[in-house]
């Protein structure tokens, strides 16, 4: 049976009827919040395709394999004598500890969120948090996408004003990330580089850098490990899902893998870029989007300030700069030819909070965009305690 929730109440209490206004006094949200097995996922991906805040990550075959007990909620259309599609998703990265579902930000999916095909009102995408706090009392770092912040920035404050988690932390965390347009040509993009990184860029140039494309991915993660993971813990489910993914990617044609070699002929560094697509229409106006996402990236340790990257970063720009991709024309097949499309590239660096890697990010140039972040405890006193005794003696064990 599927888990149906009416919201309606839980608006009022935000958005108080006004017995002048009718379309309040009329309005019933009917959100479904439906198991893995219960969601239908051709309509999920196509309600995310469609959608003008698309993104990888949100696909199901992605969250497939990054969070594999994913749920989701579920806004569908009201057609009669119709098939209902979806008009509005939030993929939920459901995880089970001590008998309790939580949230938790999976792994290579920076941003997740609500994702319309329409552009929801006001109290729409307050139904979508309001349920959220609801059905789950333990979020940890559930990430929005950048377009959500963007639409409903007042919303999120709104709902969550004034609520801080158990530490007396915001439980509303702002991260950031960057966009940089690919839509000019590369020497009016480079234009906008700092100065320092123009200067370290033509300093790599000296040492010769290759380029070599790979199918290869343990050895990016042989990298990683060697230059993180002993110092940062990293879950040692990142690379299975890792490799896992990337074939998936390989095969979808969207995952692109690069090392650069020295003049010595030494493997150096890699970089892995992942292709995000989205169909979407606005007031009767078709838009088609690629994103370039700087998902996974590793030097060796004793190569990790040779600049190889940055010298990639600068190739890869110039490579991807100023093209119309044309993408999946189906999606378009019955809009009007007269219509035109408007094409738009952009690289995401997928920044991390550190401060050092965004100031690195920010040096070709690009956008710094926002995002909201979620994270909070609210379940009984009690728990916690237990949940804190159980955590004391598994440390105790190791």
């Amino acid at each position: 049976m599927f888990k149906i929730v009416f919201v309606f109440s839980f608006i009022c209490i935000l958005n108080p009827i006004n017995p002048k206004n009718p379309s309040q006094s009329t309005l019933v949200f009917l959100i479904k919040h439906l198991t893995h097995h219960q969601i239908d996922k051709k309509k999920w991906d196509k309600c995310i395709s469609s959608s003008k805040e698309t993104i990888i990550y949100a696909f199901s075959w992605y969250l497939d394999q990054v969070s594999p007990s994913w749920e989701g909620f579920v806004l569908e259309d009201n057609k009669e004598n119709n098939e209902q599609n979806y008009l509005a998703v939030m993929p939920l990265a459901v995880k089970q500890k001590y008998g309790i579902s939580f949230l938790q930000q999976p792994l290579f999916a920076q941003q997740l969120g609500i994702f319309s095909t329409k552009k929801l009102s006001s109290l729409e995408f307050k139904a979508f948090l309001i349920l959220l706090q609801k059905k789950f009392k333990l979020v940890s770092n559930y990430p929005f996408n950048t377009t959500n912040y963007e639409e409903f920035e007042k919303e999120f404050k709104e709902v969550f004003k004034n609520k801080s988690n158990s530490k007396n932390n915001e439980i509303l965390k702002n991260f950031k990330t960057h966009h940089l347009s690919l839509q000019h040509k590369y020497h009016k993009i480079r234009q906008d580089y700092k100065k320092d990184t123009k200067y370290r860029i033509n300093q790599a140039q000296r040492q010769h850098f290759k380029i070599i494309e790979s199918n290869d991915i343990d050895l990016l993660y042989d990298f990683f490990e060697e230059s993180v993971f002993l110092e940062n813990g990293i879950s040692n489910q990142a690379k299975p899902i890792l490799k896992t993914l990337f074939k998936i990617l390989q095969e979808k044609d969207l995952a692109e893998l690069y090392y650069i070699q020295n003049k010595k002929n030494e493997m150096v560094s890699g970089v892995l870029f992942v292709k995000s697509e989205s169909f979407y229409q606005i007031n009767k106006q078709d838009y088609s989007i690629t994103k370039w996402i700087y998902l996974f990236n590793a030097a060796k340790p004793t190569h990790k300030k040779d600049e190889s990257r940055r010298w990639f970063l600068d190739k890869f720009i110039q490579e991807k700069s100023n093209q119309n991709i044309k993408l999946n024309q189906n999606y378009f097949e019955n809009q009007s030819k007269e219509n035109n499309i408007i094409y738009e590239t952009l690289l995401d660096f997928e920044s991390a909070q550190e401060k050092q890697v965004a100031r690195f990010y920010a040096s070709f140039g690009s956008e710094e965009k926002s995002f909201f972040v979620l994270d909070y405890n609210y379940l009984p006193f009690y728990i916690k305690i237990i949940q804190r005794i159980i955590q004391i003696i598994k440390n105790k064990m190791l």
